[in-house]
């Protein structure tokens, strides 16, 4: 886990592209990880317990670079203490410097009332978690493809 003991995030290395994953179940984050490690292009995967810790964690490595580019993709789960999927986004989404990061969110339902309020907040997708490994690494190399061109 890229936390420190006191779950406040460490500094960062200034990464090109990173995977930028929050989730406050530890199972989740590990299926997560060892998915997107295993992607066709695989990046540095930073995990965070909450939303809170995913803003402060970009805030910081933005003043950091000296360029305005997005450096991350990010994986959110709804349900999160602090700050959930939505809250987060909406803070991303505040920061016009942000607007352009892709941002998967992950429900555990399939609501459509929420799956609307996701892509009005400014999330790229919002799907159903997966169950098996599998098809978190299917679901990854689909919606990260279009991210990862050029890279």
């Amino acid at each position: 886990m890229n936390q420190a003991s006191d779950n406040q995030p460490v500094e960062d290395e200034h990464y090109p592209l990173c995977y930028v994953v929050a989730d406050d179940d530890a199972e989740e984050l590990f299926l997560m990880r060892t998915a997107l490690m295993q992607q066709e292009r695989p990046l540095p995967v930073r995990e965070f317990y909450d939303g809170q810790h995913v803003i402060d964690y970009l805030q910081r490595n933005s003043d950091m670079r000296e360029d305005e580019d997005a450096h991350w993709l990010l994986v959110l789960d709804m349900q999160m203490p602090r700050l959930n999927g939505l809250e987060t986004i909406n803070a991303i989404r505040k920061n016009p410097d942000w607007d352009t990061i892709p941002i998967l969110l992950f429900t555990d339902e399939q609501d459509q009332t929420l799956i609307y309020e996701a892509m009005a907040s400014g999330a790229n997708g919002c799907v159903t978690k997966p169950e098996r490994l599998e098809d978190y690494r299917q679901l990854f190399d689909d919606f990260f493809k279009p991210y990862l061109r050029g890279q």
